[in-house]
């Protein structure tokens, strides 16, 4: 009997010691994940300093949407075009009331969209701050170009400037989402500065479009950029690809595996579009004289629409009123930007470069030329 009871008494020290070594362990367990926690409630702070937040803006705007798009002439632009216009046709806001400013190009050439603002009375900035013209990133990263923080405060302050009145102002991305990566001044990197929230642009089809944008938000979050989703462009009418089909299945896909972010429209390929801003616009008589230098005309010159380009802009604005949900991008626009922005507050001042004298542009390019550059 004493062997017994000794047996029994035995048994609840065991079980009574497991008890214990078992809550030990969750206890444990459970201030690890207080402290991976914590830790991640400072890595969050650190984003939140990183993020552009501080951006300030004056009282009034509603809305900064950046455009971004895969690749170039998947159709960036014209869906800056896209947007403006519809804004403007549905009453949203008077010409005097949006902006449009292309913050970074590696083109300066006249655009369809440059040339619309112009015509339409409103206030753009088609060229600059940063133009990566030839020989621009190799003296950026030797050091006689400034810092990737000075340029960036020069994109926020023609930004700011521009945004004096404005309800929406829309910022022209430039080539895909990492041009400009090398210099610190990608399409990330100018977002997160202005805390401007971004559309997408993706290209034709199913498979490489949605992986193609897949690629592209994962890129744009590493600087806590915020991806409000996607419009795609230039899809087919006709074929195994055709709009309605590639619809179907792209929207599934986000619907399913990615609800956060949306999917605004389809807008089908308008042949009349095609090169649109490939067509080079005629100097003026006077740059034709006789002793006139040779120069073409760039986007910042005052060039308008003809007969012709109306009716291009007039076709793709009303494709994507068509096509695409304005009202829902402009609603998570205003709260994504609203959210993060700060209004009513002057910008602060742009540092002094501390980098040595740059060499004249024009220098930096017949380098650069002389040595078979073909780009920035």
């Amino acid at each position: 009997k004493l062997g017994s009871a000794a047996a029994v008494a035995s048994g609840f020290v065991g079980v009574a010691a497991l008890l214990y070594y078992e809550r030990w362990k969750r206890l444990e367990l459970e201030a690890r994940v207080d402290a991976m926690m914590a830790e991640e409630g400072k890595d969050a702070q650190k984003r939140n300093k990183k993020s552009g937040s501080g951006a300030r803006y004056p009282p009034g705007v509603k809305a900064l949407i950046m455009v971004s798009g895969e690749s170039s002439q998947v159709g960036k632009s014209s869906v800056c075009l896209g947007l403006l216009g519809s804004i403007l046709e549905k009453g949203l806001a008077t010409p005097d009331e949006v902006a449009y400013i292309k913050p970074a190009t590696q083109c300066e050439k006249p655009t369809l969209i440059s040339k619309f603002c112009r015509s339409k009375n409103v206030e753009s900035v088609p060229i600059g701050p940063v133009v990566f013209f030839s020989g621009f990133t190799r003296s950026f990263v030797e050091g006689s170009l400034g810092t990737s923080e000075q340029w960036l405060d020069k994109v926020y302050e023609a930004v700011y400037k521009l945004a004096q009145g404005k309800k929406y102002v829309i910022v022209d991305g430039v080539g895909y989402p990492s041009v400009g990566s090398i210099c610190g001044l990608s399409n990330a990197h100018i977002a997160n500065k202005l805390n401007a929230p971004v559309l997408l642009v993706g290209k034709k089809g199913v498979g490489d479009a949605v992986d193609t944008t897949n690629r592209n938000i994962a890129f744009f979050e590493t600087l806590d950029v915020t991806v409000l989703g996607s419009v795609f462009n230039r899809l087919s009418d006709t074929g195994y690809y055709a709009l309605e089909k590639c619809k179907h299945t792209v929207t599934m896909f986000f619907t399913k595996f990615k609800p956060e972010h949306t999917v605004y429209g389809f807008i089908p390929e308008a042949k009349e579009l095609v090169g649109a801003n490939e067509a080079p616009t005629k100097p003026s008589s006077d740059q034709r004289a006789p002793g006139k230098e040779k120069v073409g005309l760039k986007a910042s010159d005052d060039v308008r629409m003809d007969a012709s380009d109306e009716a291009k802009a007039s076709i793709f604005i009303k494709l994507f009123s068509e096509h695409v949900d304005l009202k829902a991008l402009l609603v998570h626009a205003e709260n994504s930007f609203q959210g993060r922005a700060q209004i009513s507050s002057p910008p602060p001042a742009v540092k002094p470069s501390s980098a040595a004298v740059p060499d004249s542009r024009a220098e930096i390019e017949r380098q650069a030329k002389a040595g078979g550059a073909k780009g920035g």
